[in-house]
């Protein structure tokens, strides 16, 4: 029953985020500080990892075109090898909201309030691991279309391969 509640609290939280947008920047900015940060956070730490040099980080908002870029990470070093796993690196989220998901109730007691917490986490997670589209243009340039290409190719290969 209290998983109901959390999807419940899910949807509204999809419309909420969704009412944000056409907001005034303030309320859109509080309403998603915390995803925001954990976004450019999984940048960072990857950009790290991949010795892509971070060369600065901001969470302060800039008008982009009709629009507003809430945070970013710069790099000094962005390399076709780098850049599909810098650029996609929020995608890493969502496992661990998976993680959360599967171990939530070994930290806290089945009750409502921490089935709704649970979800309000997995919102957060879920959402912010999409990449924006600037993380898709960095990701699939053309060298690292041409590096990766045969690795996802012989991936294909491999699991569509009959199992007899």
């Amino acid at each position: 029953m209290w998983h109901i509640c959390g999807v419940c609290l899910f949807i509204v939280l999809v419309a909420i985020h969704r009412r944000t947008r056409s907001s005034g920047v303030f309320i859109m900015v509080l309403w998603n500080l915390t995803g925001v940060i954990l976004h450019e956070l999984a940048h960072l730490i990857v950009g790290m990892l991949f010795r892509a040099k971070p060369a600065g980080i901001s969470l302060i908002p800039r008008r982009v075109g009709n629009g507003w870029r809430l945070g970013s990470v710069s790099f000094r070093r962005i390399t076709a090898v780098s850049a599909v796993p810098v650029a996609l690196a929020p995608l890493g989220l969502a496992p661990l909201a998976y993680l959360l998901y599967r171990h939530w109730f070994t930290w806290y007691a089945p009750s409502l309030p921490a089935t709704l917490a649970l979800y309000g986490s997995l919102f957060i997670l879920l959402y912010n691991s999409l990449p924006s589209s600037q993380d898709l243009r960095v990701a699939f340039n053309w060298k690292s279309i041409l590096l990766y290409s045969p690795l996802v190719a012989a991936l294909v290969c491999w699991f569509a391969r009959p199992t007899n």
